[in-house]
C-alpha cells in the first residue's frame, strides 16, 4: 500500500508539492492503494470499489488499445451521471487519450460542431444518443459503445426516461456486454501521463459565445480536487453527492477529483431530479456537496424536502451562477446550513475564489451583492483594466486569474487564447470589485453592461433589487432597443409556486429603491427561464 504524504494545509493548497499526485491517474491509483475495497460510486442500489472501477477501466482500455486507439487522440464521453462516465474518462486516461465530455441533451447539429472541431475517433454514449443523434453524423467516430443508465441498477430510487430505449445504434457495441467479456483484461501498454499534458477538453459557449474549448491539463484537475478536499476536510470514505453533472468541471473536480483526493465515494443519481436526489441523500447521507443555486432551490422547495434529511452534510457549496442574499438567506432559514459561495470558469475547472469554510459572507454596502469568496489559496485573482493595470481595491474592473487550476489555451482557437490568456493571466470577461479585507464582489459579465441615456447599468446589480421581491423565484435583466434612451432595461422573471405578481407592481417595486436610469421600464413574467445544465441562467436565450 502506498504511504501519502498528510493532507495539504490550506494555505497551501497552490503548490501541488511534497508527494501529491497530480495526474488523474496518479491520484486515482493512490486512492486504490489506501482502500481498493472501499466505496467509490453508489448508484441506484449498486456499489463500485475502487478496485471494481480499477478493473473494469483497465478492462475498457485494453479494448481501447485493441481498436488502435492512440494517446493524444480524442475520445468523447456523452453520458449522464452514471458509473460507465467514470470508467471511461479513467481507460482514457490510462491510454493517454484526450476526453470531450459532452452534454448528452445536445443534437445532431450540436455535436457535429464539436466533433469536426476535436476530431473525436470514439464515442462512449447512451444507446438513445448514439441511435438519436451520434449515428447521423457525417463521419461518426470509428469506435462506439452504447451504455444503458440502467445497466447497473439493481433498485428504482427513481425513473430513468430512457431505460425503455433498448435498441443499440448501428455499428456500436453495448458497453456493458464488451465488459463482461473482457474481464481480467489489461492494456498493454499504459501511458505515462505528465501533469501538464491535456486530459480533457471541455467545451465553453459561458453565456454570451460560440463554443470554444479549453484544454485542462492532468494538474488543473488534480489542483480543483485538492483545492475541495483542502476546503471541505472531507475525511476517507464521507460520501460526496453527485449533484452537478460529470460532463462539467464541477462535477469533474467538486465530485470526481475530490473523491479520488479524499478516497470517498460518490452518489450518483443519472441527472438532476428533485426526487431522486432527496431520495438519494436520505438513503446515503452524504457529507458534501456543490451544485448551482437553481438546484439547491429546487430541492429546499420539494414537497418531499425535510430539515432532517439535510442534517447529514456539513458542508455544502454553490456555484456556477451568482446567489442572491435573498435567496441565500432563505437557504440558512430552511437548512439550518451557511451555504458557501464560489466562484470559477470552464477555464479555470474550479472555483478561483470561494468563501472560506464557516466565514460569514458579507453583501457590497453600494450594489448589494453577496461575494463570491476570497481568492482560493495557491490562486492569485486581480482585478484589472484594459491594459493590463492592477486596480485599487474597491475600483471595478476585469477579473484575472492565475493559478495551478486555470487553462493554458483553447483547442486550436489562437485568437481566443491571446485575447484571454493573457501574461498578467486568464481575462474572465467578468468585471469584479475586491473590499480591503480581499473579499471579491462579482458585478457581471463585461458583454452584458446595458447603456441606458449614457448611464451603465449592470443587469445582475438591477437582478439583486428584483430578486428582494417575495413573489420573485428567478430573473434575468437585459438590455432592449429604445429610440430615446439608446436601450432600456428589461426584467424576464418566474415566480414561486402560487405566487402572483403584475408586471406593473414589480416595476413600482424597483422604482422605489433604485435610481431612475436602472428601474426596469418593461417586466415580462415567465414560467421557467432558459438556463444551462448547471443552472446558470441564459442571458442570451432570454434576449
Amino acid at each position: 500500500m502506498a504511504v501519502l504524504p498528510p493532507p495539504l494545509a490550506y494555505g497551501e493548497i497552490g503548490r501541488m508539492q511534497a508527494g501529491i499526485p497530480d495526474t488523474i491517474t496518479g491520484s486515482f491509483a493512490a486512492a486504490v492503494a489506501r482502500a481498493p475495497d472501499g466505496p467509490a460510486l453508489h448508484y441506484f442500489g449498486s456499489t463500485l470499489s475502487f478496485a471494481d472501477i480499477d478493473a473494469e477501466s483497465d478492462a475498457l482500455a485494453a479494448l481501447l488499445e485493441e481498436g488502435r486507439l492512440a494517446a493524444g487522440e480524442r475520445i468523447m464521453i456523452c453520458l449522464q451521471n452514471v458509473p460507465d462516465f467514470v470508467i471511461g474518462l479513467l481507460a482514457a486516461a490510462k491510454l493517454g487519450l484526450v476526453i470531450v465530455p459532452v452534454n448528452p441533451m445536445y443534437r445532431t447539429r450540436e455535436l457535429a460542431a464539436l466533433q469536426r472541431d476535436c476530431s473525436a475517433v470514439a464515442i462512449i454514449a447512451h444507446d438513445a444518443f448514439l441511435d438519436d443523434v451520434a449515428s447521423q453524423l457525417e463521419s461518426p467516430p470509428r469506435l462506439r459503445f452504447a451504455v444503458s443508465p440502467t445497466d447497473r441498477q439493481t433498485e428504482g430510487l427513481g425513473v430513468l426516461d430512457e431505460a425503455a430505449h433498448a435498441r443499440v445504434a448501428d455499428g456500436a457495441v453495448r458497453l456493458g456486454d464488451a465488459l463482461r467479456a473482457a474481464v481480467g483484461r489489461k492494456p498493454l501498454h499504459l501511458h505515462d501521463n505528465k501533469p501538464e499534458d491535456t486530459l480533457l477538453l471541455v467545451y465553453t459557449s459561458g453565456t454570451t459565445g460560440e463554443p470554444k474549448a479549453a484544454m485542462l491539463s492532468h494538474r488543473n484537475i488534480c489542483a480543483g480536487g485538492w483545492f475541495y478536499h483542502q476546503a471541505t476536510a472531507l475525511e476517507q470514505g464521507q460520501p460526496i453527492l453527485g449533484a452537478a453533472p460529470l460532463f462539467h468541471v464541477t462535477g469533474l473536480t467538486g465530485h470526481l477529483a475530490l473523491s479520488f483526493a479524499a478516497v470517498a465515494p460518490v452518489i450518483l443519481c443519472y441527472r438532476f431530479q428533485p426526487d431522486t436526489i432527496l431520495a438519494a441523500i436520505a438513503r446515503h447521507r452524504p457529507t458534501f456537496s456543490v451544485a448551482a443555486i437553481t438546484a439547491w432551490s429546487a430541492l429546499i422547495e420539494h414537497p418531499a424536502y425535510s430539515r432532517e434529511i439535510f442534517g447529514c452534510f456539513s458542508t455544502v457549496f454553490s456555484g456556477g451562477a451568482p446567489i442572491s442574499p435573498a435567496i441565500h438567506a432563505r437557504f440558512r432559514d430552511k437548512t439550518g446550513l451557511l451555504l458557501h459561495n464560489v466562484y470559477g470558469l470552464t477555464e479555470t475547472s474550479a472555483p478561483i475564489t470561494a468563501s472560506p469554510r464557516g466565514a460569514e459572507i458579507p453583501v457590497a454596502a453600494d450594489s448589494g451583492t453577496l461575494s463570491v469568496g476570497k481568492a482560493v489559496p495557491g490562486t492569485t485573482v486581480r482585478i484589472m483594466d484594459e491594459q493590463g493595470n492592477e486596480l485599487p481595491d474597491g475600483e471595478r474592473g476585469e477579473i484575472v486569474a492565475a493559478g495551478p487550476s486555470v487553462a493554458r489555451a483553447y483547442w486550436y482557437n489562437d485568437p481566443a487564447t491571446m485575447a484571454s490568456m493573457r501574461p498578467e493571466g486568464f481575462r474572465t470577461g467578468d468585471i469584479g470589485v475586491r473590499d480591503a479585507n480581499g473579499w471579491v464582489y462579482l458585478v457581471d459579465r463585461k458583454k452584458d453592461m446595458i447603456v441606458a441615456s449614457g448611464f451603465k447599468v449592470w443587469p445582475r446589480e438591477v437582478e439583486e433589487v428584483i430578486y428582494d421581491h417575495p413573489a420573485v423565484r428567478e430573473a434575468a435583466v437585459i438590455g432592449i432597443p429604445d429610440e430615446y434612451r439608446g436601450e432600456s432595461v428589461k426584467a424576464v422573471v418566474s415566480l414561486h409556486a402560487g405566487a402572483s405578481l403584475d408586471p406593473a407592481e414589480l416595476i413600482a417595486f424597483c422604482k422605489a429603491r433604485m435610481a431612475a436610469y436602472k428601474y426596469p421600464r418593461v417586466v415580462e413574467i415567465m414560467d421557467e427561464l432558459p438556463k444551462t445544465v448547471t443552472g446558470k441562467i441564459l442571458r442570451r436565450e432570454v434576449r
